[in-house]
């Protein structure tokens, strides 16, 4: 770039050159017009040139923040995911009133909550598929709903995946070990967690930390649709 500007000046610096020739020989208007025809081709081709470096430079602007203005529940709680569509590493003696499906917010049916297997499995998680690629912004997380046991887990982290394969964790900016998140202190009452910046994602994994007598929850994902 620096090499187009010196050749630049050096272009005006010939034109005024010509100019105090022409004036010199006392015919200024043939003279210079004679002399700066070839300048005027040189000047073309700097214009190209410039051009050209304004393509190779120009990089596009790319959103660092996701747009996400209309962000609204992505289908737990109105089964729009489909059961099929939420899994986990274990339930509690693989009986159907414990499985992932029962994660869905408000969920009342009888245990009204995924629960985990319990010491079999100390390192529970629940995940979700959206079927496609979603931003996702927040959670909303309750505990235990029946009145049988003071159940919900207290402390989570959260990982996102495209493929189910290869996962990244959330964590706050800055930081690289993941963000364990404040959860609930009772039965039924809505926790939010807001996410320190939105996220594009087809899977979403809660990874339970600490709980209260047996790590069990219900859940609602915040997001919208992607428009890639």
């Amino acid at each position: 770039m620096k090499y187009l500007l010196v050749a630049h000046f050096a272009v005006v610096a010939q034109c005024c050159l010509f100019a105090a020739a022409a004036h010199a020989h006392g015919d200024p208007d043939s003279v210079l017009e004679a002399a700066l025809r070839p300048l005027y081709s040189q000047l073309d081709v700097f214009r190209d040139q410039l051009d050209a470096v304004k393509v190779l430079v120009h990089v596009p602007c790319k959103k660092d923040v996701l747009e996400c203005s209309e962000a609204g529940p992505l289908g737990m709680e109105d089964g729009r995911i489909p059961n099929a569509s939420i899994t986990a590493s274990s339930f509690w003696g693989n009986l159907a009133d414990h499985a992932p499906r029962k994660a869905r917010l408000n969920t009342e049916v009888y245990a009204a909550s995924w629960v985990s297997a319990g010491s079999s499995d100390p390192n529970p998680w629940i995940q979700v598929d959206f079927g496609c690629i979603v931003i996702i912004t927040s959670l909303i997380t309750q505990g235990r709903g029946d009145q049988r046991d003071r159940q919900w887990v207290t402390e989570f982290q959260v990982a996102y995946s495209n493929d189910g394969q290869e996962w990244t964790n959330v964590n706050a900016e800055g930081e690289s070990a993941p963000t364990k998140f404040p959860g609930n202190s009772d039965r039924n009452t809505y926790v939010t967690t807001t996410f320190p910046k939105a996220f594009q994602a087809r899977f979403l994994r809660i990874l339970p930390t600490q709980w209260s007598v047996h790590c069990s929850m219900r859940f609602e994902v915040i997001g919208c649709k992607s428009h890639e």
